[in-house]
């Protein structure tokens, strides 16, 4: 009995002190509440500052409704002035402005000395689009800087370098205007050890990035959104890899990126894009959009970055629009970076492969002879292939494959192969295989071919694992060269 008594007691002390803690916790909370009433009871006596906005084009007086520059706690264009989509676009869009697949937003600000990288981007950007791509895509570009005659200059140039992208309503130009933006004086609550001048100058950027983001998300131009930056180069295609890169994701995500620094080339779904606006709006003062995007991302349920690698953007400029800033970022995985040094002929063929790989790493960038590399998921094991059939036989005079890279030495061949065969059976596959030669340091060079391989017609060329092995492998180059 005596027991039972005990036991009773315990759980009646358990449920007191849980009641007090409920009760404790129920008074910080109204507490908590009287203060936040009071703070903004107190903030809204005081009379906002905001600049009234004159529109340039028509120079009529806005005073009556220009919204005040508040941003906390809410960023909402469409309460605070109506229509400003319309305001901003500095010209009348042209051409068709059907809902696309991807729009891609850049902003683009005034450099020392004149220094300019946009009509770079731009033109990499077009060029490495084949007509088709082109089409399913909007450029929108946000001229950030107040310099009137610099965004004339801007925009007149865009317009004579890309008069057909501007008139079929590729490439488009939008503007923001001071009453758009927050105090960006005196900000105290940022980075220790940043020059007032930075934390003013980064502050206002994440807001130029809010209003782009906004801009694209009320007019709904595209199911999907890129951020770039005014100053990088693209790779060839890169639409398609991006919208197989897309399609090969499985499970929901909120941003995959397509280069590993700050954030540029960051892909959204455009109706994601009024959160991540508010999510940096709210804290625009003390930290920049390339750390917030990183804590967004896990409130979305995305819990790990997802890059697509080798990247296909990569980070050109050295001048900053912050005075006195040198931008040296250099992105390591970057596509081209891994260009072939001996590019051969590689007739063409079907590249086939049992070894697991991500579809980025795919078999054939290690035989085209623009740049890429294969890498498989898991160690080869004995008997895993690597295969190039041709589409039709060849005479070979030259083969050299490479595995392994300077960033990655140990993912090679070990104990490997290369092997030829002249004949097919009856499903066209090639069979009779015939060693020509072993891989040394996870490299085969074979001259002298024919010779070699007892042949004039090469149907295929295979790669044959001899041993297991516990390190993946990487082929950044397969080279052919025909004997003439």
């Amino acid at each position: 009995m005596k027991k039972k008594n005990n036991i009773l007691q315990t759980i009646l002390g358990l449920v007191t002190i849980m009641v007090l803690i409920a009760v404790l916790q129920l008074i910080l909370f109204f507490i908590q509440i009287q203060k936040s009433v009071l703070f903004y009871q107190n903030n809204n006596d005081k009379e906002p500052s905001f600049r009234y906005l004159t529109d340039t084009r028509n120079q009529q007086d806005k005073t009556q409704s220009t919204p005040s520059r508040s941003l906390f706690p809410r960023f909402n264009l469409d309460e605070l002035y109506p229509n400003w989509t319309e305001n901003a676009s500095l010209w009348k869009l042209q051409g068709d402005t059907n809902k696309r697949y991807l729009t891609l937003g850049m902003v683009t600000a005034k450099r020392r000395n004149n220094t300019v990288y946009l009509f770079d981007t731009l033109s990499s950007l077009i060029t490495n689009a084949n007509g088709k791509d082109l089409l399913d895509i909007y450029i929108i570009i946000l001229l950030s800087d107040f310099d009137e005659e610099w965004r004339k200059n801007i925009s007149s140039t865009i317009q004579i370098k890309y008069p057909d992208e501007v008139k079929n309503g590729t490439i488009q130009i939008i503007t923001s205007f001071h009453w758009m933006y927050p105090r960006l004086q005196n900000l105290t609550h940022h980075y220790i050890g940043h020059s007032q001048n930075k934390v003013e100058w980064k502050s206002k950027q994440n807001i130029d990035f809010v209003l782009l983001w906004l801009y694209v998300f009320k007019s709904k131009l595209s199911h999907y959104y890129l951020h770039l930056e005014d100053d990088v180069v693209t790779v060839p295609d890169y639409i398609k890899i991006m919208k197989n890169f897309v399609n090969h994701q499985k499970k929901r995500w909120t941003c995959l990126e397509f280069s590993v620094l700050g954030m540029i080339a960051k892909l959204y779904h455009t109706q994601d894009l009024d959160a991540l606006a508010k999510m940096v709006a709210l804290f625009y003062e003390e930290q920049p959009a390339d750390v917030t995007f990183l804590y967004f991302n896990p409130q979305m349920l995305q819990f790990r970055r997802i890059v697509r690698k080798p990247t296909i953007f990569q980070h050109i400029g050295k001048t900053s629009s912050l005075q006195g800033k040198i931008m040296l970022a250099k992105d390591q995985f970057f596509m081209a970076n891994f260009r072939k040094t001996l590019k051969g002929e590689n007739p063409p063929a079907t590249v086939l492969t049992n070894l697991k790989f991500r579809p980025e790493y795919s078999p054939e960038n290690a035989y085209n002879t623009d740049f890429g590399y294969f890498s498989s998921e898991v160690g080869p094991k004995k008997n895993d292939y690597f295969k190039v059939v041709f589409k039709t036989p060849q005479v070979i005079q030259r083969i050299v494959v490479k595995s392994g890279l300077d960033r990655f030495p140990k993912d090679k061949f070990y104990n490997a192969v290369l092997e030829v065969s002249s004949r097919t059976d009856k499903t066209n596959d090639c069979t009779d295989y015939n060693i020509i030669g072993n891989f040394v340091n996870g490299t085969i060079d074979v001259q002298n071919f024919t010779k070699r391989a007892n042949t004039n017609k090469t149907k295929c060329i295979q790669i044959r694992v001899l041993r297991s092995q516990k390190f993946w492998v990487i082929i950044p180059e397969i080279s052919v060269f025909l004997k003439r």
